[in-house]
């Protein structure tokens, strides 16, 4: 037993020496490649910051300060993984094929869409045609405008000049009728001669 236990120790340290040590080889490193701003989104969300315009006011825990308007700055959502990327998703099983987003595919047509996607090209159509009828009649208007002014001038003086005129004519008639009148007055008709009127 004494022989045991001097060669249990012996075989102990002989099975602790006999192992060679292992070598482990790292690959060479490689440096990293840095994502653009727009791919960062797809990979992970950025940091919400918002500015908070504080006015003045008294300090709550002691009522003998007061703090001067001021900015503060706020973490509104931290960073964090995009979990839901925005390239569209291969599935491994079956034929590789990609989600479509409804949002960048154009729906589908139906003969009574396409119908009224034509008529209102046709009223879109008509309403911009009867505008430029309607620039053009504007600007031959604005064109005609000041020579409309200057016949209504031309008319107020001409119905000016018809009043003093028919004034005149008024008063010489009245002057002609005096004058008659003051003739007949004072001159005797002359005697018809004879035979001329008689009946």
């Amino acid at each position: 037993m004494k022989q045991i236990l001097i060669f249990l120790p012996l075989i102990l340290l002989s099975a602790c020496a006999s192992k060679t040590p292992v070598i482990v080889q790292m690959p060479p490193s490689v440096s990293g490649t840095m994502l653009t701003t727009g791919d960062m989104e797809s990979v992970r969300y950025g940091e919400n910051l918002k500015s908070y315009s504080v006015g003045r006011y008294v300090d709550p825990n002691d009522g003998l300060v007061m703090h001067e308007a001021h900015t503060i700055y706020r973490v509104e959502t931290t960073a964090k993984w995009n979990l839901h990327p925005n390239e569209p998703v291969n599935f491994p099983s079956g034929p590789v094929i990609g989600i479509i987003d409804p949002a960048h595919k154009d729906s589908p047509l139906t003969p009574e869409i396409a119908a009224e996607v034509i008529r209102q090209k046709a009223a879109t159509q008509a309403l911009l045609e009867q505008g430029q009828r309607m620039n053009q009649l504007v600007n031959q208007l604005s064109k005609t405008l000041p020579v409309t002014a200057q016949v209504a001038v031309e008319n107020v003086r001409l119905q000016n000049e018809v009043t003093i005129t028919q004034q005149r004519l008024d008063a010489l008639e009245e002057e002609f009728r005096k004058t008659q009148a003051e003739d007949s007055f004072t001159t005797s008709p002359a005697p018809s001669p004879k035979g001329t009127n008689d009946w």
